[in-house]
């Protein structure tokens, strides 16, 4: 191969290796990845929230089923004194059935209070539930993004291995100069850095050349690179 050759194959794999990483930069699956772990995050926000909540209501109801259970304590304690024989007067059984008869009302509320904080726990249960099968769901979906994307990231890498080792081996016919003046001028040209010679002018050239230039380009040896002085690009003879 000449040293145009191997210029250009050099660019060739500059130019493949620019799209690699310009994939592996802007790789769909990582899309997806990030959506998955977002959703998840938000699902796991929402749980959160439900658990201080669900925590909250679970205060509310040993509140109030102690203070069932103190009212009926009251009740059984009342209860035992009456029926039992230290009843001193009826004036003292009397007191005693009226303060029984004052706690009856009061127990009653407490448990309806405990009945209205089991109706506010069952849809809250229910929506934990949704939320933890939609937490395993979201958990099973980063798991499946992560693996498709760690095996598209993995073969990319392996093409850009393959790509710069071919880079180095056609780099290698190239000499230190002209090499330099690729890399220097690839900044601004990328993949047109070097082009060829049409006959009329350079190929890359968004500029006629002038016939005295393309006079001269003409009469070099075929395989020789010289320099496009309209635009500043390497153009292969």
């Amino acid at each position: 191969m000449s040293v145009v050759d191997d210029l250009l194959a050099v660019q060739h794999e500059d130019t493949t290796a620019d799209q690699i990483r310009h994939r592996l930069a802007n790789l769909p699956e990582r899309a997806t990845l990030e959506a998955a772990l977002a959703e998840r995050e938000t699902t796991e926000s929402g749980r959160d929230a439900l658990r201080l909540e669900r925590l909250e209501l679970d205060r509310r109801q040993k509140r109030a089923e102690a203070d069932v259970e103190a009212v009926l304590a009251r009740i059984r304690e009342l209860n035992e004194r009456l029926y039992g024989s230290g009843i001193s007067s009826p004036k003292e059984a009397r007191e005693i059935q009226e303060e029984i008869d004052r706690l009856k009302p009061r127990q009653d509320d407490l448990e309806e209070r405990v009945l209205e904080v089991f109706e506010e726990i069952d849809p809250v249960d229910a929506r934990l539930g949704a939320l933890d099968a939609r937490a395993e769901a979201g958990d099973e979906a980063i798991a499946e993004a992560q693996t498709v994307l760690n095996a598209t990231e993995a073969g990319l890498a392996e093409d850009l291995t393959g790509v710069l080792e071919r880079r180095d081996a056609a780099a290698a016919g190239v000499s230190v100069d002209v090499r330099d003046r690729y890399d220097r001028l690839r900044g601004m040209f990328g993949s047109s850095t070097v082009v060829g010679f049409d006959g009329s002018g350079c190929r890359g050239c968004p500029s006629a050349m002038p016939a005295v230039e393309v006079d001269r380009v003409k009469h070099l040896e075929a395989g020789t690179l010289t320099d496009c002085t309209e635009c500043g690009r390497l153009v292969a003879r």
